[in-house]
C-alpha cells in the first residue's frame, strides 16, 4: 500500500484569516452562465462563511478547483438538472444509494469552441462532516480529474493530495470505484476514501442520465 505524507497544518490565526479571504470568494451569486462561474449555490456559499470561523481547511475557491481539474478553460455555463422522479428512482437503483440533493449544477468547460466536459460540485459525508469536491468529467463521461474544495474533518486530510485523486482519471461508470478493487486506499483516512468514491460514482451517474436527454454538445476535449 502507498503511504501518502500528512497534510502541512497552517497555524490556527493563518489558517481562519486564510479562509475568510476564501470564502469571500466562495461566496458569489448563483446563476452567472458564463465568464467565471457561480462558486457555489447561495446556502452552501453562507455555509462556508460560518465555518470560515472554525477550525476548517477551505482548500480551493470554485475558479481554483476548475483550474485544477480542467486546466486553462475559457467560460463556463451553468445548467441546472433537477431529476424527475423515474430519473432519481434508476439513480438511486443503480447506486443502490439514496440521493438527498434535490438538484444539481451541471458545469460546463469550455475553451473557445470545444467542450473539455462537465464539473459538477458535490458532498459526501465523512466520517463525521461533509466533504465538498468538484469532479470533472469528459464528454463521453469519463472521470478527468477531482479536486478536494472544503476538508472538514481532523483527520484523512490526505485524500486532497494529488496523488489520491489520480486514481479517478478515466473511470467510467462501468469501473467499480471502491476500495481494494481499483482504488487504493490511505491509511487513517478510510471512511474519507469511501466517501470520495461514493461521490465520484454518483457525479458520473448523475452526469451520464442528464446528458442523456441532450444533443452532442461541442467536440470532445482531445487532453488536458
Amino acid at each position: 500500500m502507498d503511504a501518502y505524507a500528512p497534510i502541512k497544518r497552517t497555524p490556527p490565526g493563518c489558517r481562519r484569516r486564510r479562509c475568510r479571504r476564501l470564502a469571500c470568494a466562495l461566496a458569489v451569486p448563483a446563476g452567472l452562465a458564463v465568464g467565471i462561474p457561480p462558486a457555489v449555490p447561495a446556502p452552501l456559499a453562507a455555509q462556508f462563511a460560518r465555518e470560515a470561523e472554525s477550525d476548517v481547511r477551505v482548500l480551493l475557491t470554485t475558479e481554483q478547483a476548475l483550474e485544477e481539474v480542467f486546466g486553462e478553460y475559457g467560460r463556463v455555463a451553468t445548467v441546472p438538472f433537477r431529476p424527475t422522479a423515474e430519473q432519481r428512482a434508476a439513480l438511486e437503483a443503480s447506486l443502490g444509494r439514496r440521493l438527498y440533493e434535490p438538484r444539481y449544477d451541471i458545469l460546463e468547460v469550455w475553451k473557445g469552441a470545444r467542450l473539455l466536459g462537465y464539473g459538477v460540485i458535490t458532498e459526501e459525508r465523512g466520517k463525521y462532516r461533509p466533504i465538498t469536491f468538484l469532479v470533472g468529467v469528459t464528454p463521453d463521461n469519463r472521470v478527468l480529474d477531482a479536486a478536494i474544495m472544503v476538508y472538514r474533518e481532523s483527520r484523512g486530510g490526505e485524500v486532497a493530495h494529488k496523488r489520491f485523486l489520480g486514481q479517478y482519471r478515466g473511470k467510467s461508470s462501468a469501473d467499480p470505484i471502491r476500495i481494494n478493487r481499483d482504488i487504493i486506499s490511505v491509511s487513517g483516512a478510510t471512511i474519507s476514501v469511501r466517501s470520495v468514491n461514493a461521490g465520484v460514482r454518483k457525479v458520473l451517474a448523475v452526469v451520464e442520465t442528464w446528458a442523456a436527454d441532450r444533443p452532442p454538445t461541442g467536440r470532445a476535449a482531445s487532453g488536458r
